[in-house]
């Protein structure tokens, strides 16, 4: 009796391994699966509407941050009814597995899963569908990477750049002359003078090239000013985590420990002198560029430098009033309606 429910089991076993997972194809979709590439197994998430054949990408900021923040419950409402959403956690960030595998944590490598992720979404959801890509903050470089990087534009439809930087040097120059426009700016006003102040001396001391310890100084400072203009929407991150970790089944810790480790890497060193302006003239796929106002972590003059150079003949630059680096929260309206009306016009 024994042999026979070992071998029914092992039947059994070899049976359900063997079956074909099942891709839905529908109007409200949520699905994840993992994509392994380099020593590492990346989550994705799609939600939506994949019966559409239209998935918008989202390539997010970091290194180390993750997709989690934005699949909110707009987006859900007013782009996933419409068409699908793959929320992408690169390796080292968010829910991803895997090894640190810190000599695989480059940009190459990392444009090469980008590579895979598209190709999985093409498998799986039908070589006819339409793939947009958003890249945000780290999320730009990443995607500008990606477009730059042999017939790689091609496997999308068009590419929305939003407060997304793709190159670090400039990006530099451009948030220290952000704060020292501001900062005279709201020092003139009476407003937050002793925090401002200590921003512009900041700014005033430093030299034309920056080392990687001043530019992460300059971006804490950045960082920090998103919560000093008065028409800039709050933005609580800790409050959506809260709201969101369990309905979106969080991987908190896994998340906390890839930010960590991504913080201190080396990749960091890399993409300080990292820049690909030089390279977006061969770009000539449809873009948007969409940046906050008020941003002073990748200030909307990025944009101008992308508007700029790329060969595109369909391209458009929207300015999001209430923003600063985080749009599609602080002007979600706008983001999503322009997002919307992008993808139609060229899926």
């Amino acid at each position: 009796m024994r042999g026979k429910l070992i071998i029914l089991t092992a039947v059994l076993f070899s049976v359900l391994s063997c079956q074909k997972e099942q891709i839905e194809i529908g109007k409200n979709v949520s699905e994840t699966f993992y994509v392994q590439n380099e020593g590492a197994s990346m989550r994705v998430l799609v939600e939506g509407n994949t019966q559409s054949k239209v998935i918008l990408l989202f390539v997010h900021g970091g290194p180390g941050a993750s997709s989690y923040f934005y699949n909110t419950d707009y987006i859900s409402q007013n782009i996933e009814d419409k068409y699908a959403v793959a929320y992408w956690d690169h390796r080292n960030a968010g829910a991803s597995q895997g090894n640190n595998n810190g000599d695989n944590l480059n940009l190459a490598t990392m444009t090469s899963d980008l590579e895979k992720v598209i190709a999985v979404l093409k498998y799986r959801y039908g070589s006819d569908v339409s793939i947009f890509i958003l890249g945000h903050s780290f999320g730009g470089m990443l995607s500008t990477s990606f477009l730059t990087t042999s017939n790689n534009q091609n496997k999308v439809k068009g590419w929305i750049m939003c407060s997304g930087s793709h190159n670090y040097p400039l990006n530099n120059t451009l948030s220290k002359q952000g704060l020292i426009y501001f900062a005279n700016q709201q020092i003139g006003l009476q407003k937050r003078v002793s925090e401002w102040t200590e921003i512009l001396n900041y700014c005033n001391s430093l030299p034309t090239n920056l080392s990687l310890e001043q530019a992460n100084k300059l971006n804490s400072y950045a960082t920090n000013t998103e919560s000093y203009f008065d028409a800039v929407r709050p933005l609580n991150l800790t409050g959506i985590i809260k709201v969101k970790a369990i309905s979106q089944n969080y991987a908190i810790t896994s998340a906390f420990l890839n930010s960590k480790y991504s913080q201190t890497a080396t990749i960091n060193q890399e993409l300080a002198q990292y820049e690909l302006s030089s390279k977006l003239n061969t770009i000539t796929i449809p873009v948007i560029t969409m940046y906050g106002k008020y941003d002073l972590i990748c200030p909307p003059s990025l944009g101008d430098d992308v508007f700029n150079k790329i060969s595109s003949l369909n391209k458009s630059q929207i300015i999001l009033p209430n923003s600063s680096h985080v749009g599609m929260y602080q002007d979600q309206e706008i983001f999503c309606l322009e997002v919307n009306k992008f993808i139609s016009t060229y899926k």
